[in-house]
C-alpha cells in the first residue's frame, strides 16, 4: 500500500482544498505540545514491521489494537510480491515497549534493512527485517507476534481518497503477555465540539533528520522512548461531516467506495487546525513522493488520539491523520475552516471483539465474552480473507457437503 500518494485537486469556484497525510498535528489555540515519556502511558507499545513503526494499545495482556494500514502495506497487484501482499504475516511482526534501549535496537534493526526504491525490491528488505526479528523477540523490551488480521473491507476502500479511513483497524496477538500491564478503552461514543482532554500522541519530533528520504537518517534522530503529546480541538458530528463532504464531493456519509460501514456510521472523527498551520502551499496541486518511485523509508506518521482515563487511556482513534488544507484563495494562507480527520476506531468494535475471542463492554474495555451468533459476520481471519458466519452459510456449506458426498461436487 502506497502511504503517500501523489494527489492532485482543482480549484473549487474560489477555495481550493487538498488533502495529506501529516507527521504533525493541529492543537487546540493557545494549546502547546508536550514531550513526554511513553512509559507515562503504559497501555501504548509499538508495532514494528518491515515498513512501518506504529503506535498499538493493550486490549489485554497479549492483544494488541492497531491500523490496518500498519499490518497491510500493500495489495495484490500493487507489484509486490506474495510474500508481503496482504495481512503481513506474524513473523514480519513484533512488537516493541519503550524500554532505555528500544531506540538503539530498532536503529540497528533498520540500519541492517534495505531501503527500497521499487515496491517489488520490498520482499527482500521484509526477508532482512525477518531474519533479524529472532534476535530480537522473547526479552524485556520486545516481544513475537503469534497472529496478525485486519478488517476483510479494509482492501476495498483503501486506495479511494474518500474511503480509505474506513475500516482502518487492525489486531495482533502476542506469544507471550506482557508483564504489569495497563489496558485502554475504547472510545464508543461520538465527539462532541472541544471536548475536555482530547490529546494526540504522536512520534517525538527528530533531533536530526539529514536526508528524508533515507530511511536510516529519518529514523536516526527518533528517540522511542518519548513522544509528543498535543492538545486537540475536535469538531461536533455536524461540522466534521459537513466539511467532509466538501471536502470529497460526496452526496452524504454513506456514498463510500466498499463495504457499507457498521450502523452506517460515520467513519471519522475531525478536528481544527491550530492558527498557525505552516503546511499550506500556494500551488492547488500537491505533489507528494509515491511510495513506488522514491526512497522508502519507515513512516512515522502513526498517532493516536486519546483521553486520559485514570492511569490508562480511552483510546479515540488509533492510525494516520490526514489534513484537509483550505484557502479561500491560490494567494491566501490556511483559513480557519481547514480540518483534520481521523479513523473512527471505535466503530468496529465487534470485530475487535470477535478476532480477539472476546468482546468490547459499554465502557470500551476488553472483556472475555466471546460473540455469538449472526453478529460475527462480515469479519476477517488472520489470512486477510472474509469469513461470514451466518446461518445462510452454514446451509450453504452443509448443501455443498452433502452434494460432495454424492459425487456431484467436482
Amino acid at each position: 500500500m502506497a502511504l503517500l500518494r501523489n494527489i492532485s485537486f482543482q480549484a473549487l469556484a474560489t477555495m481550493a482544498v487538498a488533502i495529506i497525510a501529516i507527521c504533525t498535528m493541529t492543537r487546540a489555540a493557545g494549546a502547546e505540545p508536550s514531550t513526554e515519556k511513553l512509559t507515562d502511558y503504559p497501555s501504548v507499545l509499538y508495532v514494528a514491521t518491515p515498513f512501518a513503526i506504529c503506535f498499538g494499545a493493550l486490549l489485554t495482556e497479549t492483544t494488541v489494537i492497531t491500523d490496518a494500514r500498519c499490518l497491510h502495506p500493500f495489495s495484490n497487484g500493487d507489484g509486490a510480491s506474495d510474500k508481503v501482499s496482504g495481512v503481513l504475516d506474524p513473523s514480519y511482526l513484533m512488537v516493541g515497549l519503550p524500554t532505555v534501549n528500544i531506540s538503539a535496537t530498532m536503529h540497528n534493526i533498520l540500519l541492517s534493512t534495505q531501503v527500497f526504491s521499487q515496491i517489488n525490491q520490498a520482499e527482500s528488505r521484509a526477508a532482512t527485517f525477518f531474519g533479524l526479528v529472532a534476535n530480537y523477540v522473547d526479552n524485556s523490551t520486545f516481544y513475537a507476534v503469534n497472529t496478525s488480521s485486519v478488517h476483510a473491507y479494509y482492501p476495498q476502500s483503501e486506495y479511494d481518497e474518500a474511503s480509505e479511513q474506513n475500516f482502518d483497524v487492525g489486531v495482533v496477538t502476542l506469544k507471550r503477555a506482557i508483564p504489569k500491564s495497563k489496558t485502554v478503552q475504547l472510545q464508543l461514543d461520538d465527539l462532541e465540539a472541544n471536548m475536555d482532554g482530547l490529546s494526540a500522541l504522536s512520534f517525538a519530533t527528530p533531533v536530526s533528520t539529514n536526508d528524508p528520504a533515507t530511511l536510516q537518517n529519518l529514523y536516526q534522530g527518533i528517540d522511542l522512548t518519548k513522544v509528543k503529546i498535543t492538545p486537540i480541538s475536535s469538531l461536533d458530528r455536524s461540522s466534521c461531516d459537513s466539511r467532509y463532504m466538501d471536502a470529497y464531493k460526496l452526496k452524504n456519509m454513506k456514498s463510500f467506495q466498499g463495504h457499507k460501514l457498521p450502523n452506517n456510521d460515520s467513519p471519522v472523527y475531525c478536528s481544527s487546525f491550530y492558527d498557525n498551520v505552516t503546511m499550506c502551499t500556494e500551488d492547488t496541486s500537491i505533489s507528494i513522493t509515491d511510495a513506488a518511485s522514491g526512497d522508502n523509508s519507515v513512516n512515522l506518521n502513526s498517532t493516536i488520539l486519546f483521553v486520559k482515563s485514570g492511569s490508562s487511556i480511552r483510546v479515540v482513534s488509533l492510525g494516520l491523520p490526514h489534513a484537509v488544507e483550505v484557502r479561500s484563495d491560490n494567494t491566501s494562507s490556511c483559513s480557519s475552516n481547514g480540518f483534520v480527520h481521523f479513523p473512527r476506531t471505535g466503530i468496529y468494535t465487534d470485530w475487535i471483539g470477535w478476532v480477539s475471542s472476546g468482546s468490547i463492554a459499554s465502557n470500551g474495555s476488553w472483556i472475555n465474552k466471546p460473540l455469538t451468533g449472526d453478529i460475527i459476520a462480515d469479519f476477517v481471519t488472520g489470512g486477510g480473507a472474509a469469513s461470514l458466519f451466518t446461518p445462510y452459510t452454514a446451509m450453504l456449506a452443509s448443501a455443498i457437503s452433502a452434494l460432495a458426498a454424492l459425487g456431484l461436487v467436482l
